[in-house]
């Protein structure tokens, strides 16, 4: 039974890859970034800069492991650590093996367009998170910390119950995430 198990989780993972590649073909990423919890997938250093500057993390910078980072890259990965702990403290929830992505795009406009792609709905979203393939879209133009936060609240919701939760509980809990962030 061991190696059926193993199988379905091959196939489950090439499925899902084959999905994110298909989905994010109409975006052209030559970076990755990989943090403890987090792979940030971007366009170029313009961008990553960007999303380093709009995602300050303000009153919580205390929690940063280190004070002096190197490059725009060590402080991201610094700062999204902090924010996916801060997120699992707020929530009591730590999931283990949590490992997702988060697909940085340049505006509010190709998050919706990744949407309609994947769901054939159109919305007015700045980002979201996609179960399906363990992504975070967001838009760099347009992040705010407690949106972010928001998202990544999703994110550890599913990965801590493992199948799909009711979408009510899951908002509630990531505008509690929201709402509490600073406290």
């Amino acid at each position: 039974m061991p190696y059926k198990a193993d199988m379905h989780e091959n196939i489950h993972k090439i499925v899902l890859s084959g999905l994110l590649v298909f989905i994010l073909s109409s975006v052209s990423f030559a970076y990755e970034l990989k943090s403890r919890y987090t792979t940030i997938i971007y366009t170029g250093d313009d961008q990553i800069r960007r999303f380093n500057k709009e995602i300050s993390l303000g009153s919580l910078s205390y929690l940063l492991k280190s004070k002096t980072s190197v490059t725009a890259e060590d402080e991201v990965k610094n700062k999204m650590d902090v924010l996916i702990e801060r997120v699992e403290t707020i929530l009591e929830m730590y999931p283990k093996e949590l490992k997702f992505n988060i697909a940085l795009l340049s505006s509010d406009n190709e998050v919706q367009d990744v949407f309609r792609k994947k769901y054939g709905r159109t919305v007015d979203y700045v980002a979201f998170y996609s179960p399906r393939d363990k992504t975070i879209y967001v838009s760099v133009k347009d992040i705010e910390l407690g949106v972010l936060a928001h998202e990544i609240a999703h994110v550890i919701i599913d990965f801590y119950y493992g199948m799909s939760t009711p979408t009510k509980i899951h908002e509630v809990l990531a505008q509690y995430v929201e709402n509490h962030l600073k406290d």
